[in-house]
């Protein structure tokens, strides 16, 4: 067996013990206010400090103007696996600030970035609902391309409660992107987040949002940068916000 091919395997038997464990020991969920694309990209020795914030208008809903933060921190453990553990708030109207989730997330980088014709990844979660007082787990592929200046990515996540009381079947979430690469400080592009239902009930409670977005990067120091993304995004049916403003500042060193 070459080189490669032991690498490879050994990413993915990490991977495999890493999803397998988060199955022993633990989601449909919506697209929360301040969700944000994941990319199935990994650096090595990195830290990530991330703050996520978003505010949303939904009409005749109890979830109208909900806001919420999350705050993550990461760390590049090896060339193809990054962790992550992140605490988020929510709080509507006349109310103050409650804990929301627990989450620890996992992204494993499945092919060298620029090396095949599709960058791909794959993206565990493990997540503490804290008003529900119930786990869930999200598994799903990330996929990245680059065309020219255009990068787009997509990921399709599905999530599942956990325990005796869970909801039947996993729902099938999406998140998405495109950007243009053309001034690292100022590329702007397209976002989205919805769900395809649950797999048992394809279809169904959908839930579809999509707006302009704004990306870049500002470098501190030498290799270290504050990177940034934003987007408002509008709801395409009844079931998703009518309209969501969302943010994302994270800073990277090493």
């Amino acid at each position: 067996m070459g080189k490669t091919k032991k690498e490879s395997y050994r990413r993915g038997l990490t991977a495999c013990v890493v999803v397998a464990g988060l199955l022993l020991s633990a989601s449909g969920a919506k697209a929360d206010p301040a969700a944000k694309v994941h990319l199935p990209s990994v650096v090595q020795g990195e830290v990530e400090f991330e703050l996520l914030g978003g505010y949303q208008w939904w009409r005749d809903s109890e979830d109208d103007r909900e806001r919420q933060f999350i705050g993550e921190i990461g760390y590049g453990v090896t060339s193809w696996w990054k962790t992550e553990l992140g605490i988020g708030t929510t709080r509507v109207p006349n109310a103050s600030y409650k804990l929301d989730e627990i989450e620890w997330e996992n992204i494993f980088a499945l092919t060298e970035p620029g090396k095949y014709w599709l960058d791909l990844g794959l993206f565990a979660e493990l997540a503490y609902d804290h008003p529900a007082r119930r786990n869930a787990i999200a598994l799903g592929p990330m996929f990245q391309k680059e065309i020219d200046a255009f990068q787009g990515n997509l990921n399709v996540f599905f999530e599942r409660e956990l325990g005796s009381s869970a909801e039947p079947g996993a729902a099938i979430n999406y998140e998405w992107q495109v950007k243009w690469r053309g001034n690292p400080r100022f590329e702007p592009g397209l976002q989205g987040f919805g769900t395809l239902g649950r797999t048992n009930d394809f279809g169904h409670e959908t839930q579809s949002n999509i707006g302009p977005a704004l990306f870049g990067q500002i470098p501190i120091g030498t290799r270290n940068k504050l990177k940034y993304d934003a987007a408002v995004l509008f709801g395409l049916n009844k079931n998703t916000p009518d309209t969501t403003v969302r943010f994302e500042i994270e800073y990277e060193l090493y």
